[in-house]
């Protein structure tokens, strides 16, 4: 990856609150991120460990980045209380609706953008293969990243463009890994703390490749904006996929939803794609 120059400090659109905050806001399932969130992982992303961000973030940050309405959060607090089975598919599916919707969303970035991407971001198209493709991607097909993410990745020069993405794909994988620890407890499916090694690792493999500098402004624009999309990944969850998993027509394929678990649990074991670290 051919890095902008090692001062460069990058940073946030301006007049962030008035912005880009209030079309967050207007989002269902968002979830504003705190004060103490922003500026004690922002404190140890800038001490350069990537394995001390994780363990700060895993302190300090609330793991299910939304806000659910009542009645789903009674019930979200009490899903180890369903089927195993149940929540395994609903969690891999919303996995594959989030990484088919992603190709997607890179394809529909302006030329230059998609041009770097390809070229400087080569894990793009190496994350989770350990992740089964499903029968049906109708799911994955209805789901569309947040407007506001192509704003984010797209603000300024191209340097600001390779930053963000650095930014957003190595804060996701610490998000994703502290959530998927908690899940594996919440959900009584523990295969999900090997998967939540995974995420660490790739996030650990990444900030180690290149750790942009920005300010803090900017580190909350990142975390904004990848809140979005949990925010839109939960309401795909709770709108659609949940009750599609439920449904009577589903209590059929049981045998195939426990296949692509055990599928995945399997390929826990391959160890993943990672960029070479600069030495």
């Amino acid at each position: 990856m051919s890095a902008p120059r090692p001062d460069r400090v990058f940073e946030a659109i301006p007049d962030l609150d008035t912005r880009l905050v209030p079309q967050l806001r207007a989002m269902a399932y968002f979830r504003e991120a705190t004060p103490a969130e922003v500026e004690r992982s922002f404190a140890a992303y800038e001490q350069g460990d990537p394995e001390q961000l994780c363990r700060v973030w895993a302190e300090v940050a609330d793991p299910t980045r939304a806000a659910l309405p009542p009645a789903m959060r009674f019930a979200y607090a009490r899903a180890g209380l369903g089927p195993r089975l149940l929540n395994a598919s609903v969690f891999l599916d919303s996995l594959r609706a989030v990484l088919e919707a992603g190709e997607r969303f890179r394809g529909r970035l302006r030329g230059e953008v998609q041009a770097v991407l390809r070229s400087e971001f080569p894990y793009l198209e190496r994350r989770h293969e350990h992740i089964p493709r499903g029968h049906d991607l109708s799911e994955a097909r209805a789901f569309e990243f947040p407007e506001v993410f192509a704003s984010y990745v797209e603000h300024g020069s191209l340097d600001d463009s390779r930053a963000r993405w650095q930014l957003a794909v190595g804060l996701n994988e610490v998000q994703q890994c502290s959530y998927s620890e908690f899940a594996a407890q919440l959900f009584r499916l523990p295969e999900l703390r090997r998967h939540a090694a995974r995420e660490r690792e790739l996030a650990c493999n990444y900030f180690g490749h290149w750790a942009p500098r920005c300010t803090l402004e900017l580190w909350r624009e990142t975390i904004l904006v990848l809140d979005a999309l949990n925010a839109a990944t939960f309401e795909l969850v709770c709108t659609q996929l949940l009750p599609r998993a439920m449904a009577p027509s589903r209590l059929f394929d049981a045998r195939s939803r426990r296949a692509q678990w055990r599928e995945f649990v399997a390929k826990l074991d391959t160890p993943q794609w990672l960029l070479a670290v600069p030495q």
